[in-house]
């Protein structure tokens, strides 16, 4: 029977269901009480979401995967293995914490269908053009010094496509200010970055290139060789902003043609 808080019904984030409702960790009980913390504390309510037990059964098995979860309290060592299994508890770690609270990058519905995709019985891979990006921390500090690169992400309702599919603008509307998700846990940072529109060539090379600006190293796709990940001081408010949407960031080099030409309608292009 479903549970209710403040006496209303709680449904499952992912199908809707009122039957079996179960609160869920969207990160780990057992992490939280690695680093000597309660996972049940108010403080950590917005890491608990609701799930029926079918969904909160198959979004269980991330947790279980000891790899993962030595990675983020340890540090390491890491192997292509464990930072592919790394990479995808990132994905669906953020896009369920996103979905809960509201503030996510994807609208609702499609994050939804995502996450249907991943935890039915059918199964379901990373998004494509998904890229994640860790680092391992030595120490969280704040106050870095960065610069915030603006892209144009796909399924963003901000970004304006004419009649081919092409963005060729902006639209000023409310929601989060945001183009990522990122977390910092012990002593891994992640971050994660939807299919972005591309501005021209090199463009996936550039994003890698702006997410090391903030000690960020790609583990997916996963390139040839494996990352140094050497540990590094991470700033998370650095790393949250990296990425931005239009107009909150300050260089456009990453944008597509027809949002820069847009936004250079509106202010002096500096990137």
């Amino acid at each position: 029977m479903a549970f209710t808080r403040a006496n209303a019904p709680l449904t499952c984030l992912i199908c809707g269901s009122d039957e079996e409702a179960t609160s869920e960790h969207i990160v780990p009980q057992t992490l939280w009480l690695r680093f000597g913390l309660d996972p049940n504390h108010k403080d950590l309510e917005r890491y608990r979401t609701t799930l029926c037990r079918r969904h909160n059964e198959a979004t269980g098995k991330l947790h279980r995967r000891t790899e993962v979860i030595e990675l983020i309290e340890n540090g390491g060592p890491f192997t292509k293995k464990s930072l592919g299994l790394l990479a995808d508890w990132a994905v669906w770690v953020t896009v369920l914490l996103g979905l809960s609270t509201g503030e996510g990058v994807l609208p609702g519905d499609e994050a939804r269908s995502l996450l249907r995709a991943r935890f039915d019985e059918h199964g379901g891979g990373l998004p494509r053009g998904i890229r994640v990006y860790a680092a391992r921390v030595s120490e969280y500090v704040r106050d870095t010094t960065f610069t915030s690169y603006m892209v144009a992400v796909e399924k963003d309702r901000r970004t304006v496509l004419d009649y081919r599919g092409t963005p060729i603008g902006f639209l000023g509307i409310a929601g989060p200010v945001t183009v990522t998700e990122s977390i910092g846990l012990g002593k891994i940072a992640l971050l994660v970055l939807s299919r972005t529109y591309p501005s021209g060539v090199g463009h996936n090379d550039r994003l890698d290139a702006a997410a090391t600006t903030v000690g960020m190293e790609r583990i997916h796709p996963p390139a040839a060789t494996l990352p140094i990940l050497a540990p590094r001081a991470i700033d998370m408010t650095a790393l949250s902003e990296v990425f931005m949407p239009v107009p909150d960031g300050q260089d456009w080099s990453l944008l597509p043609d027809g949002v820069k030409f847009t936004l250079s309608m509106f202010t002096p292009a500096d990137g």
